[in-house]
């Protein structure tokens, strides 16, 4: 028979802390039945407003916040449709960073105020919280790939993938002189690529349906990511149900924070795509049983690598409970045999077999102030050249890129076998968001690996880390800090005053309250839970 399973209760300050055998399908959370009317009208136009003077203020902010190369997007460019509407100048104007940390102030605060009224009363339906996160998002999938250019060496190795040429060989720059190859960052020019055969495949289809128009395709990659947001808003919901969670508030923190939409939408970053597979593997695997859910997480990792620990979680799982260690080996190893034919026959599909695995670390070559490893690296080299030393910068980073490696990896692993006790989604959540904390390289966008994981079961001290953690993401990666402070040291007193003045008010203006009509009891947990009819009674082997 298969434990009784105890949910938290949400409000007590151990509820992120209870061991929580999550993985038993029969456990299945009384959900709070939705008799709570909100007025979601000010909050929706309040975190349009934000989203909007995101994007205007970065059209505005030229080279710092997006490309501003011609023919980079439809408008707000050199030759675009309606001209240009930026600076030249490296620097963004105090217009433009007014503008977009006005709007990041503005989306952020009317994003905690909901959290707030939805942790406080559960039962709002799914449906409106993902009507008020599309609206937020209309002005980021109209506006140029912002915050990021990755977007344009998708576009390139999808040129690649159309005419048969090997991304895992070479980077888009073997394209020759076209928009295809220099829209996208220098760096990437000549950089094999580092990602799976599943999201190739999809990339050189795109490229196909575009007619090779390097616009279209931009716009029908954004739509790609836009999907695999859909896909996660659509698990989340299963999810949180089955650990008594809101699925609303689990949606909101989650796909609809503002790290993930200026990070994965505005930015149309793959990793959207990644998350949501992944997302839709764990819950398939949950309703429908194990080996569903291992191929999703498969065609995940085939988007990108850091998906594959989906994989090894729910092989650990798959064993039952109770199992010996030796038997859960054997099982996570059949889980990666099922994987690797996915991902063989994905390779099969794309043309171009498994070279992206040996390219996978490709982007740790980037070197950012806001990677930990990155920070901890120039400390070590500035303490280094006080005491009259001159270690090479490069150097001390690779040995403590390597350190941080081995300490996620030793965070995984007891992380992995402590699951059957403390829970397949917990612990994958914090493996992802360990491996992407203590990586050689940190971009916002990885920190939504976990943070989408978690979201589903976050609360107490949990969910107010990954509240504090989203909010200095969706900050300091916006765009490159020395590039923002010198814009400021030149501005002169007046501008910087102004700048100052604006960003404080837009900071403790009040935005009103927020009205509820009825009221919603906290979800509790079943006193005898049940399995739902037509699911399996457990994810075991037979």
């Amino acid at each position: 028979m298969p434990a009784q399973l105890r949910f938290p209760q949400p409000g007590t300050p151990e509820s992120d802390l209870t061991p929580v055998n999550d993985w038993d399908p029969s456990a299945q959370g009384q959900a709070p039945t939705p008799r709570v009317t909100v007025g979601l009208a000010r909050p929706a136009l309040l975190g349009l407003a934000g989203t909007t003077a995101i994007a205007a203020g970065a059209m505005l902010g030229g080279k710092t916040f997006e490309t501003h190369l011609p023919g980079a997007w439809f408008f707000g460019m050199q030759g675009g449709w309606l001209g240009s509407f930026g600076s030249e100048s490296a620097q963004p104007t105090i217009a433009s960073l007014i503008l977009v940390f006005g709007g990041l102030i503005l989306l952020v605060r009317v994003w905690l105020q909901l959290l707030r009224h939805l942790k406080s009363n559960p039962g709002v339906p799914v449906r409106k919280i993902v009507l008020v996160a599309m609206v937020w998002a209309i002005p980021l999938i109209v506006a140029p790939p912002l915050f990021s250019r990755d977007v344009y060496s998708y576009a390139g190795q999808g040129e690649m993938v159309s005419h048969h040429i090997d991304p895992y060989e070479y980077g888009p720059g073997v394209l020759g002189t076209t928009p295809f190859s220099t829209l996208g960052d220098e760096i990437w020019s000549n950089t094999p690529s580092p990602y799976g055969p599943v999201f190739l495949t999809a990339d050189g289809l795109l490229d196909q349906a575009s007619g090779h128009h390097i616009l279209v395709d931009l716009a029908l990659l954004r739509l790609l990511e836009l999907g695999g947001l859909a896909l996660a808003v659509a698990a989340t919901p299963t999810l949180a149900r089955s650990f008594g969670r809101d699925p609303a508030h689990a949606v909101l923190l989650g796909v609809g924070s503002p790290l993930a939409l200026t990070a994965l939408l505005a930015g149309a970053h793959n990793d959207a795509l990644m998350i949501g597979l992944l997302m839709a593997g764990l819950a398939v695997a949950r309703r429908f049983g194990t080996v569903p859910g291992i191929v999703l997480c498969a065609l995940a990792a085939g988007v990108k690598s850091p998906a594959a620990l989906g994989v090894v979680f729910l092989g650990w799982l798959w064993a039952g409970e109770g199992a010996s260690n030796w038997r859960r080996i054997a099982h996570t190893a059949a889980a990666g045999l099922i994987a690797a034919a996915v991902l063989e026959l994905a390779g099969l599909v794309s043309g171009f077999g498994w070279g992206w695995v040996s390219d996978a670390t490709a982007a740790d070559a980037s070197f950012t102030g806001v990677t930990p490893v990155d920070a901890v690296s120039r400390l070590v080299w500035l303490l280094a050249r006080v005491v009259h030393l001159e270690p090479g910068l490069m150097g001390i980073r690779t040995v403590f890129a390597a350190i941080g490696l081995l300490c996620a990896a030793a965070i995984g692993v007891t992380l992995l076998r402590r699951s059957p006790g403390d829970g397949l989604q917990r612990s994958l959540g914090l493996s992802l968001l360990a491996l992407a904390l203590l990586g050689p390289i940190l971009w916002a966008w990885y920190a939504t690996w976990g943070i989408v994981v978690l979201a589903p079961l976050a609360w107490g001290r949990l969910r107010t880390a990954i509240i504090a953690l989203i909010a200095w993401e969706t900050f300091v990666s916006m765009a490159t800090l020395h590039k923002i402070a010198t814009s400021i040291f030149h501005g002169g007193p007046v501008p910087d005053l102004l700048l100052v003045t604006l960003l404080l008010a837009v900071a403790v203006v009040p935005i009103g309250r927020m009205r509820t009509r009825g009221s919603a009891a906290h979800p509790s947990p079943s006193p005898s839970p049940r399995p739902e009819v037509g699911l399996p009674l457990a994810l075991t082997a037979s």
